[in-house]
């Protein structure tokens, strides 16, 4: 398994909070055209998994480790690419301008955080399996963009998260 980092990154604006996140580009080697929070493979410059997703944020979206604020880590996931990923959770000023490069990122998105919460963003998807099992996920829409896979699983942690502390938007 390749170890990596995500930011979660949060801000507030219009009354609500959001969280931001990226379409990846057509050009990145894994995940192309899908929708991820900005991260990485862990470098070995890197000091830990927090420095690697405030490293990986700065490259991708061009935000100053600083200038995040980090809130704490979610539970670390393996990928279907056989990455395990640690989420961090940061908030961003909203007055911040993202600076994506290209190269990885084709878009930021932002969905409001009362969407997720209020479950209107919700989607089921099941599969079966080989053995004829049924495999249920859940992905979330906004707009025509579809969160799913380890993407979407941060962000129901996220949201079970915030349920149970309850901070609200």
């Amino acid at each position: 398994m390749t170890p990596a980092a995500v930011l979660v990154p949060l801000r507030h604006h219009d009354d609500g909070w959001r969280v931001i996140l990226n379409v990846r580009s057509n050009e990145v080697g894994q995940h192309k055209g899908e929708i991820a929070f900005p991260g990485g493979r862990l470098e070995p410059t890197d000091d830990d998994m927090v420095a690697c997703a405030l490293r990986e944020t700065w490259e991708e979206m061009g935000v100053q480790p600083e200038d995040v604020d980090v809130l704490g880590p979610l539970a670390a996931r393996r990928t279907r690419t056989d990455f395990l990923v640690w989420p961090t959770v940061g908030v961003i000023p909203y007055s911040y301008e993202f600076k994506p490069e290209p190269r990885e990122v084709a878009e930021v998105i932002e969905i409001p955080l009362d969407i997720l919460l209020d479950g209107t963003a919700v989607r089921h998807e099941a599969r079966m399996t080989p053995e004829g099992g049924l495999l249920r996920f859940t992905s979330y829409g906004y707009g025509h963009h579809l969160v799913f896979g380890a993407t979407a699983w941060i962000l129901r942690e996220l949201i079970e998260v915030i349920d149970e502390i309850g901070w609200g938007t």
